[in-house]
């Protein structure tokens, strides 16, 4: 299969060397030459622009940064676009903005699918990504072979932009889970536990979550966290404070009330205010222990 890949950042490389080591043709375009640059030594083509892959590929995968960017590569692709071909939106953003780019692409007479991921770039290194899909199924089915190389479980949760929506409700509980992981923790510190008991025993209780088994925010704990590792992101704490903010703005479109997330929400604010931007999302930990 033809299949473009716009967007190379953490996530978007690997999961484009994914593509290429399933045998499909890829062609590649990203904001700086050096991802390029790696994707064409995998074996990906550079295909010089958002218009350029478009223009080489019957499924485009796009993975960037935010709403306004994903607003920006239709831009640039829609003169391309044309019966045939599957743009798939792996980013994160607007619910609202995503079915707007749902009709746009339409009436360029291609298909549109928003499918965000969730494994962050640990998942995307080894090809296990979680998609929610928003769409018409007969046009995820066809784009399956482009989507399958660097996914675990490719789900169909409804019609444009409910893969947004999904995916919203998944990190509002993600971050949830950080920010109680850090009190808890922080409480059995000042209590003077020891914390790989305490971590021993929550994994095998009701406490048991994603944030207890992969990002306890206290050094030494679990070696392969980011907290052992410098803080090094496998999703940053600028990009959850970003999702977030649309899943508190989407919610209030909906009249749907959020209140815990809008107090990790002010923990993620503190977090980026003292420099955390940068580091993993579980450096409000960090915040937390301060107070």
């Amino acid at each position: 299969m033809d299949v473009g890949f716009v967007g190379l950042g953490v996530m978007g490389l690997p999961m484009a060397r994914h593509l290429v080591e399933a045998g499909h043709r890829v062609t590649v375009a990203s904001r700086s030459p050096g991802p390029v640059a790696r994707a064409v030594a995998f074996g990906a083509v550079d295909g010089g622009s958002a218009r350029g892959v478009a223009e080489a590929a019957s499924v485009v995968v796009l993975c960037v940064p935010s709403s306004p960017d994903v607003v920006d590569v239709v831009d640039a692709m829609l003169p391309a676009l044309r019966p045939g071909v599957t743009v798939v939106d792996c980013s994160t953003i607007d619910p609202d903005v995503e079915r707007a780019q749902h009709l746009r692409v339409a009436e360029a007479g291609a298909a549109y699918l928003d499918a965000p991921v969730s494994g962050g770039s640990v998942g995307a290194e080894n090809g296990t990504l979680t998609l929610m899909v928003g769409g018409a199924a007969d046009v995820l089915d066809g784009a399956r072979p482009a989507l399958e190389p660097f996914s675990k479980m490719v789900v169909h949760v409804g019609g444009p932009g409910m893969g947004q929506v999904v995916k919203l409700c998944n990190n509002l509980l993600y971050a949830a889970q950080m920010q109680a992981t850090a009190e808890a923790f922080t409480l059995a510190s000042r209590s003077g536990a020891d914390l790989g008991r305490t971590l021993e025993v929550l994994l095998h209780s009701t406490g048991d979550c994603t944030a207890v088994r992969t990002r306890v925010p206290f050094e030494g704990v679990q070696p392969e966290a980011p907290p052992s590792n410098g803080w090094r992101p496998g999703f940053m704490t600028d990009l959850m404070a970003k999702d977030l903010d649309l899943a508190l703005a989407y919610a209030a479109r909906v009249g749907s009330p959020l209140d815990t997330t809008r107090l990790v929400r002010e923990t993620l604010r503190q977090a980026v205010d003292a420099g955390y931007g940068c580091e993993d999302f579980s450096a409000i930990g960090k915040v937390v222990r301060k107070r």
